[in-house]
């Protein structure tokens, strides 16, 4: 077995899910300083002998670019040069949201992406889909041996979890969201030299120390868990919560949409009002092909009143850290130093 990694060993998600993941299954590594062009990606898959198969681990915008490569060349021009798409048998993706308008296209021409969950006071694995039998769309898998989850009001904690993932305590389904809690040997120990944080972060319960992960989510009947989005990226339009991730997910389906990242800003009337800032795909040019108050006409028709973004501005491109994660917040901040200089909104 072969495992590709072009995520860098200093973010934990690399350090454990590529290099200690190879190590520790006796894998072979092809490893990239930053993530490769497509072409020289499929170019040197296509040289490796992998009878057992290739994995390939990554953020959503590493499966979104391979994607546009095999459009790009056409599908059947792709698998006459290429034999990557027989090699690829098993891809992770983790550190942020994939959204289905990045999965479902990968998945037709490559394999199923199996969905992680983790942060670095975690180790930084919690949870992962079972690469083999049946999955869950959606869904960050299931906790690794030793590791449980529950789903608290952050508000209420002392009164225990929502949903524990047993029959006995319910609080199952999207009607029973709250933030997401991890127990077991593999949480930290806590934060040096930060006292408030930690006592905001770890706490006890039946026993066990928990983690408040920051991540709003709920538990279904077999115990897997879907994330909503970030606490700290909750939008409040109208007394009505609206989850980035879902807007992005709403616009991503626009034929025309690339890229697109949500937050919120304050809004004098709903006290926070949606904003999108959004790249389009190659061919197609805002103010000639789409306007803005077009695209906000399209997602008023499909997505609720108060979850349409009432700003929309397009942009080259959108800003990803070092790992390919896009960047809502540095987004947010730059037009939450407009509103601060008087200055109006784009979009």
């Amino acid at each position: 077995m072969i495992t590709i990694g072009s995520i860098p060993f200093f973010h934990s998600f690399g350090m454990t899910c590529v290099m200690n993941g190879a190590l520790s299954l006796g894998m072979q590594m092809i490893l990239f300083p930053r993530p490769p062009t497509d072409d020289l990606l499929c170019e040197t898959i296509n040289k490796l002998d992998a009878p057992q198969g290739i994995m390939y681990t990554g953020v959503e915008m590493l499966f979104k670019r391979l994607t546009e490569f095999v459009d790009s060349v056409g599908v059947e021009k792709f698998k006459e040069k290429y034999d990557f798409w027989k090699k690829l048998k098993y891809c992770t993706s983790g550190a942020g949201p994939l959204h289905d308008y990045v999965r479902v296209p990968f998945e037709e021409i490559f394999c199923p992406i199996r969905v992680g969950y983790g942060l670095t006071e975690t180790s930084p694995i919690h949870s992962v889909a079972p690469f083999w039998g049946p999955t869950k769309t959606g869904k960050l898998g299931l906790p690794m041996p030793g590791a449980d989850w529950a789903i608290f009001d952050s508000e209420n904690f002392e009164a225990g979890p929502i949903c524990d993932g047993t029959k006995e305590k319910g609080g199952f389904g999207p009607d029973n969201i709250g933030e997401i809690c991890i127990a077991g040997p593999h949480v930290m120990m806590g934060y040096l030299g930060t006292q408030k944080e930690q006592e905001d972060n770890l706490k006890m319960w039946n026993g066990q120390r928990w983690l408040l992960t920051g991540d709003i989510g709920f538990m279904d009947e077999q115990g897997w868990v879907e994330i909503m989005d970030r606490k700290k990226s909750l939008i409040k339009v109208s007394g009505h919560s609206v989850f980035p991730k879902e807007v992005e997910e709403l616009l991503g389906h626009h034929e025309m949409i690339d890229e697109v990242a949500v937050a919120g800003l304050p809004d004098e009337m709903t006290g926070e009002a949606v904003k999108a800032w959004i790249t389009l795909k190659k061919g197609f040019k805002a103010g000639k092909d789409i306007e803005s108050e077009t695209l906000k006409e399209w997602a008023r028709e499909n997505m609720a009143k108060w979850k349409s973004p009432k700003y929309i501005e397009f942009v080259r491109k959108l800003p990803v850290s070092m790992t390919g994660k896009v960047q809502r917040r540095e987004l947010q901040e730059k037009d939450m130093a407009k509103l601060d200089e008087g200055k109006e909104i784009k979009g």
